[in-house]
């Protein structure tokens, strides 16, 4: 009888083991697979904010590009004290290239519109006339292209001024960004 016992008391204590870790065991398993899934979602998390991050760090260095671009074009805008000076310089350069000025005349600018946000500078433009050889309207524009300041010239047009002659009639836009 003494062996039915203690095959009793194992099976009751084999029962009682199978019941704690049903009880105990099972819910930890369930809980450790939660846990599981939300370290699986938090690091999907992360990666999508290092991602986002990484963006964001391009994002600013091509903003930063952008910001020292901006600068050095500001620099080569003139302002408006800078206008006259310049002015000065392309007559200079005119006549140090052996061209002869027949005109120069502004003309009037764009008018502003209502509700527009205005741009942070002006565009300057005048139309120039001017008589020389081709060689000295090469120099010219050689000149006026390395020019400290943004220059640009527009609607050029070069027309003999003779049937036979050596001189050239040039007329072109030439037009300036003024800084505020």
């Amino acid at each position: 009888m003494r062996i039915n016992i203690w095959i009793i008391l194992s099976a009751i204590l084999l029962i009682v083991l199978i019941a704690s870790y049903a009880l105990l065991y099972r819910p930890l398993e369930a809980e450790k697979n939660t846990l599981l899934e939300n370290i699986e979602n938090n690091r999907q998390t992360l990666l999508r904010y290092q991602m986002s991050y990484k963006k964001l760090l391009e994002e600013w260095d091509k903003f930063k590009m952008d910001i020292q671009r901006y600068s050095e074009i500001r620099e080569k805008l003139p302002s408006k004290e800078d206008l006259p000076s310049l002015l000065i310089f392309i007559e200079k350069t005119a006549k140090n290239s052996d061209l002869k000025i027949n005109s120069f005349k502004p003309i009037s600018s764009e008018k502003k519109v209502e509700g527009k946000t205005p741009p942070p500078y002006e565009e300057m433009s005048y139309s120039i006339d001017m008589e020389g050889s081709y060689g000295a309207f090469l120099l010219f524009l050689s000149r006026i292209k390395t020019a400290p300041r943004l220059i640009l010239i527009k609607n050029l047009k070069i027309v003999p001024s003779e049937v036979k002659a050596t001189t050239l009639k040039l007329s072109f836009i030439l037009s300036t960004y003024i800084a505020y």
